[in-house]
């Protein structure tokens, strides 16, 4: 238990060093971690507000999918060099290597939170009132984590072998924008291409929060229930390789 809860204060405070670095220093820094979504999201509406007027609250829709799907963007990219940017302290330090993953995506949750509090208020200036179903964010949000997690495991340990990951991933997850219902709706799409967008386990995260905050209801758990069951297996097929593979990045940041 006591070994359980030193590595866990570590991962805090790992997050919280990281969450610092990351242009938080500052109060220019901190304000851009707010402001670059929001500008994103005003140039998407200026563009498809005209063409999305049968989307219901089109405003608040595309912010949601802007701020869903940039934190696991975000957060996934984050872990891709973080075995490299702690290599000094991996080297110095003897604990489990994978609390440096799990840190920087808890970093990036940090900026994922404010930018919640953001689409909480915008929500309440749009429609004038907020429900009780804005606390279900709380398991959702522990629902995306699990699902980050596994995949930064991955992307983590494939960053140590391969420089180019990051731009790969890169190129990947601005093709995920595109194929993930942030400015537009699954309905709008042919049965086939429907059925591969919901292959898409962001695609269910998206419209979970959708309908908690815009529908004011339960969302649908079978769409979940798919996202859990692949965060599941890839948090053990990313364990099980982490693992496998420590012995050997460590020595090649040596």
């Amino acid at each position: 238990m006591n070994k359980f809860k030193r590595y866990r204060l570590m991962v805090w405070e790992l997050a919280f060093s990281d969450f610092r670095m990351r242009d938080q220093g500052t109060a220019l820094g901190f304000l851009w971690t707010l402001l670059y979504p929001l500008i994103f999201f005003f140039i998407l509406y200026t563009i498809f507000a005209d063409w999305m007027k049968a989307i219901k609250d089109f405003p608040l829709y595309l912010l949601i999918g802007m701020v869903q799907w940039g934190f696991f963007a975000g957060a996934t990219t984050a872990t891709i060099t973080a075995i490299i940017r702690y290599s000094n302290f991996i080297k110095s330090i003897s604990f489990p290597k994978e609390c440096i993953v799990f840190a920087s995506v808890l970093a990036v949750m940090f900026s994922h939170f404010f930018e919640l509090i953001i689409l909480i208020i915008f929500l309440f200036i749009i429609k004038g009132y907020v429900t009780v179903y804005v606390f279900f964010l709380i398991p959702l949000l522990l629902l995306t984590l699990y699902l980050i997690a596994g995949f930064s495991l991955l992307l983590s340990l494939i960053g140590v072998y391969f420089a180019d990951m990051t731009r790969i991933w890169s190129l990947l997850t601005t093709m995920g924008f595109f194929v993930t219902p942030i400015f537009y709706s699954v309905d709008m799409l042919s049965p086939t291409k429907q059925y591969l967008i919901y292959l898409n386990p962001m695609t269910h995260i998206i419209q979970a929060t959708r309908e908690l905050l815009l529908d004011c209801k339960i969302p649908q758990l079978d769409g979940l229930l798919y996202v859990f069951i692949m965060a599941t297996v890839l948090i053990v097929v990313g364990y099980i390789l982490f693992k496998k593979f420590e012995g050997y990045f460590v020595e090649k940041i040596q």
